[in-house]
């Protein structure tokens, strides 16, 4: 039997967000609790929203806490959850068949109907002050409001008419479904000002010959053209000729675009975007691969190169270094938690964090990637992977691919914007540091490995839906959401063998959203909603 943990993680105190599904209502909640004690948890506050609710997103300088919901957006106080600002988002007349009504001179023919506003990405940039806002109608348009007061503008884009020329690309950012994954993250350059600020953006395609498309309206497909998988984008308030611009030249150098005739092998679903180091990492699923092969993983995490090498500029909420070209330095690689006959082949939830294995130089925490997986029987499971082996495997990764052609890595030339079809033999080519990092524009890219990164469960449980991890005094400390309402805190030793867990019954009995984060002031709090309506769970200490 493992030794229990000290006794100052028996008790935790922690801040509970919700919002949950009453049959009719949802609702935001505040909790501090006692998690050996499942009796003992308390509300501290409540915030009732009738909407299922979609996003939400703390300021750590504000400690106000913005939540999107369908047709609403909500900017409340951090402390007691109080609304401070309240606005209504839809519905409003759309038709997926046209061209957001923002471009000018682009009538449509169709029929237009009130349709609900599913928040798609909610992300904030502190620097400029600004929220970032993407909806599901207006071909997944995106807005840009002030953080002192959500319900206002901060910037009018696109500008009146006339003042600037506007394209369907600058608009059509989110996916335009309920149903199709966004993820997104906002990228700071080196100087302080807002010149180098980026906007990545992961979306799921939604136009013809998917799901998400009307069936026999395949010319009138707005989506190929405009709104490739993976972007980034102009985020300069002060620059309205390039805002959500490609920004780059030629642009489709920051652009990932799957080529038509392949769409159906490559239907990528993402989970989460994240910084690590000086690297953006995208963590995605793709769905073409469900139901072949239960043996394979469908989890893929990919990695782009960020050009700061400062790490102090990561902070929470604060904006992260600005990106290189995303098509140069991209990468993919396979996850895979299990092992042989018992894979779990698909990718819930990440946290990435750095915690005290024993392991590292000098007992140095090192960073992991939690990961929640499941598969088609609910069953589901925890896996780590250690940053570290990341970084070697895509090192050689580009090394076999410049030094002969290898089964291990492959360019992939489903990409538009790819240099080529294989890795070539290039001679004696040594590569630099910085291109086994990052490639190069004269190596071939984009590229895949395709030799699965495998961890074995740390924990193997029902119906898990989000993870979130903290360390604590040398102990990891796990907490896992689940579908049925659940909150699970977990207790790992060093060597990440599981010494204690409790549970906790939410407030009502809906699945956990995938995405759960610690208060950016105070990780003893954590803040969290649930799928349906949104509910969350406790803390670590």
């Amino acid at each position: 039997m493992p030794p229990p943990p000290p006794p100052s993680m028996e008790i935790v105190a922690l801040l509970l967000l919700a919002a949950l599904s009453l049959e009719t209502r949802g609702w935001w909640g505040a909790l501090r609790a006692a998690p050996r004690l499942a009796d003992a948890l308390q509300l501290q506050g409540v915030f009732a929203s009738p909407n299922r609710t979609n996003n939400f997103a703390v300021d750590q300088a504000s400690h106000r806490v913005y939540l999107a919901a369908v047709n609403a957006l909500y900017q409340l106080n951090g402390t007691t959850l109080g609304v401070e600002v309240e606005l209504r988002t839809g519905p409003v007349e759309d038709n997926l068949l046209c061209h957001a009504p923002q471009l000018p001179q682009a009538p449509c023919e169709h029929p237009k109907a009130p349709t609900d506003n599913h928040n798609k990405l909610l992300v904030l940039d502190p620097g400029q002050g600004v929220a970032v806002v993407c909806g599901s109608v207006y071909q997944g348009f995106c807005e840009l409001r002030k953080l002192e007061n959500i319900s206002q503008i901060a910037v009018e884009f696109p500008p009146p008419r006339g003042e600037k020329t506007v394209f369907p690309s600058m608009l059509n950012i989110a996916a335009n479904h309920p149903n199709a994954s966004t993820v997104g993250l906002v990228l700071r350059g080196p100087g302080s000002g807002p010149g180098d600020t980026r906007l990545l953006v992961g979306a799921t395609y939604t136009g013809a010959g998917t799901s998400f498309f009307p069936k026999n309206h395949s010319k009138e497909d707005l989506r190929f053209e405009n709104t490739p998988e993976i972007a980034i984008r102009s985020l300069n308030t002060k620059d309205l000729s390039r805002l959500f611009t490609y920004d780059i030249n030629p642009s489709e150098d920051n652009v990932f675009k799957i080529k038509q005739e392949v769409k159906t092998k490559n239907k990528l679903n993402f989970v989460q975007a994240f910084v690590q180091k000086t690297y953006a990492y995208i963590a995605l699923n793709n769905d073409a691969r469900t139901g072949h092969k239960e043996s394979q993983p469908n989890s893929l995490l990919a990695r782009i190169c960020l050009d700061l090498p400062d790490t102090s500029a990561r902070k929470a909420n604060a904006g992260h270094p600005e990106s290189k070209k995303l098509t140069e330095s991209y990468i993919q690689m396979p996850l895979q938690c299990g092992l042989s006959g018992n894979i779990y082949n698909r990718l819930l939830s990440v946290y990435p964090v750095d915690i005290h294995t024993g392991a590292g130089a000098a007992g140095a925490a090192e960073p992991y990637l939690f990961g929640v997986f499941s598969r088609s029987d609910r069953k589901s499971a925890l896996c780590a992977f250690r940053f570290g082996d990341i970084e070697e495997e895509i090192r050689q990764g580009r090394r076999n691919c410049s030094n002969s052609p290898s089964s291990d890595v492959q360019v992939l030339d489903s990409v538009i914007q790819g240099s080529g079809a294989a890795c070539i033999h290039k001679g004696n080519l040594v590569l630099q540091p910085e291109q086994l990092d990052c490639g190069a524009a004269h190596l071939q890219h984009p590229l895949a490995l395709r030799r699965p990164l495998r961890a074995t469960p740390l924990f193997e449980y029902t119906g898990l839906s989000a993870v979130a991890v903290d360390s604590v005094h040398n102990h990891t400390v796990v907490f896992l959401g689940t579908t049925n309402g659940r909150l699970r805190k977990l207790t790992f030793l060093k060597n990440l063998t599981l010494a204690k867990q409790w549970t906790l019954k939410l407030p009502a009995s809906q699945a956990v959203h995938p995405v759960m984060t610690f208060d950016p002031n105070d990780s003893n709090f954590l803040y969290l909603m649930t799928s349906h309506y949104v509910r969350q769970p406790p803390g670590p200490r």
